[in-house]
């Protein structure tokens, strides 16, 4: 290890080290187009979670010289568990510049940080990871645009993980659609539902309906986060500055009853002109309930969203993630004319 390095914890945006905690990204991706600056913001977000007693977090940067060259941050939410019911850690925040000096510096803080996550119990430890949302490490289609809440990384990283003890754990798939290759839809409809846009004056009604839905219809694990109704509403609250209520759509059957959900983000972290808006969107999550799976409810949602895409005036969907393993949704992607675009990995370190 490189004799002048030091590793600082991090306590609060207020203590001095934060700044050179958030430098790190400007002295990455000085050069590199595809990198979204707004992604940042995660950071603070972190804190702010850390300081309201939402999250536990262990932040830790390496510095050289007394320039930064490394960061990392443990995790513990407290709705994420292992297999074993104990406490899942991640890790986060993964920054580290290149050259000899940034991978010294990359392996003590990924050591710091896991050090800390044992230390309170966590169990299988799983990373890269910053919250509900933005999860995976990039490891191919590095030169594709970094969409809102997905991962962007120098490709060297994932050496830097496996020399720290990770094993790759899942590949997350992102499929890219674009007004080149418009999908069509086959002509199915599905008697009695009916897909409607989010109704933004009963938007706190349309949250708790998609709290249930969605705590029924995904399984939390390894990459789903079970969420309590205030968790909800505080993602919620995130999203609602850059969410078109057009673009969530809701399946609906002659009860009222929801069947399914699509949710669609217009890319709030395109680097645009004043007054622009994004051209680039992010299908987030789609989910059926069991009893209505392949009745052609998904593909009527997807309709729908095409449909406004295009009325909207944007140039490109991005699909993400699918797993690996997760092959129904890869086959109809494919048919629908969207190409691969981007493919990430989890990784865990044992506790």
């Amino acid at each position: 290890m490189t004799e002048d390095l030091v590793v600082r914890t991090v306590h609060s945006v207020e203590d001095p080290a934060f700044a050179t905690f958030r430098a790190l990204p400007s002295l990455v991706y000085a050069d590199d187009p595809s990198w979204a600056p707004a992604s940042d913001a995660l950071v603070p977000e972190r804190f702010a979670d850390a300081v309201a007693g939402r999250i536990g977090l262990h932040a830790v940067v390496a510095l050289s010289d007394g320039q930064p060259v490394a960061r990392a941050a443990g995790i513990l939410e407290p709705s994420a568990r292992d297999g074993d019911g104990r406490p899942e850690g991640w890790i986060g925040l993964f920054e580290c510049v290149p050259g000899a000096t940034g991978e010294d510096g990359a392996l003590a803080v990924l050591e710091a940080v896991r050090r800390w996550l044992g230390r309170r119990g966590a169990g299988r430890l799983v990373g890269p990871r910053t919250d509900g949302l933005v999860a995976g490490l990039l490891v191919e289609g590095f030169e594709q645009p970094q969409v809102v809440f997905t991962a962007h990384n120098p490709p060297h990283y994932r050496e830097l993980l496996l020399r720290s003890g990770a094993t790759p754990a899942t590949e997350l798939l992102s499929y890219r659609f674009t007004r080149d290759a418009v999908p069509t839809f086959p002509r199915l409809a599905t008697r009695g539902i009916t897909v409607r846009g989010a109704d933004p004056e009963r938007m706190a009604d349309e949250v708790a309906r998609l709290h249930a839905f969605q705590a029924e219809v995904f399984t939390p694990g390894i990459g789903h986060l079970a969420r309590d109704a205030g968790g909800t509403e505080r993602l919620t609250a995130r999203l609602l500055p850059m969410i078109d209520p057009a673009l969530v759509l809701l399946a609906e059957d002659r009860r009222d009853e929801l069947v399914g959900v699509l949710i669609c983000l217009p890319d709030a972290w395109q680097v645009r002109g004043p007054g622009t808006r994004p051209d680039r969107a992010r299908l987030l999550s789609i989910g059926v309930r069991a009893a209505w799976r392949r009745t052609g409810i998904a593909l009527s949602m997807g309709q729908v969203l095409r449909d406004r895409l295009l009325a909207g005036g944007y140039q490109t969907l991005e699909g993400s993630w699918v797993r690996r393993e997760n092959r129904a949704p890869q086959l109809v992607a494919e048919v629908l004319r969207a190409r691969p675009s981007r493919r990430f990995e989890l990784f865990t370190w044992s506790g």
